[in-house]
């Protein structure tokens, strides 16, 4: 192989490293959500989702007792971090399972997505929890 494309090749390779890191802090930091606000969501699954790169659990229901029931679209993180979290699987929501979610709702009102934070199985009391890691570290928890 020839120096020169010796070199490119070199360049090539760790222009995709360096960027590496930058899209994924990007892509988790789920900046839209309002982390300084808890809010518990209580309704039934519709569906989980178990996909990557995030899973997401649909929700039929609602956070005030006035409000009408609405489906809720709750992200979480990827089915292995879940996995090694204990507890989660594809199967371990099904539609019909009665719950109470803890959530962190979009900054934008009106919205019926959040990011789950810890759901609670109303008729057996088992809790599955979603732990991240916020890479936006300029305002406090």
């Amino acid at each position: 192989m020839k120096p020169v494309v010796k070199v490119i090749a070199a360049l090539t390779a760790l222009s995709g490293f360096a960027a590496g890191p930058n899209m994924v802090a990007a892509h988790h930091a789920m900046v839209m959500y309002d982390r300084s606000t808890i809010v518990t969501l209580v309704g039934t699954v519709v569906e989980l989702q178990w996909t990557n790169p995030h899973v997401f659990l649909l929700v039929d229901g609602k956070v005030d007792e006035a409000d009408q029931p609405a489906v809720w679209r709750l992200e979480t993180s990827g089915p292995a971090n879940l996995t090694r979290q204990g507890g989660w699987s594809a199967t371990a929501l099904k539609p019909g399972d009665r719950v109470k979610v803890t959530i962190n709702p979009m900054k934008e009102p009106g919205q019926k997505n959040a990011r789950l934070n810890k759901v609670t199985l109303v008729d057996t009391g088992q809790e599955l929890g979603a732990t991240y890691l916020d890479l936006d570290l300029r305002r406090p928890q």
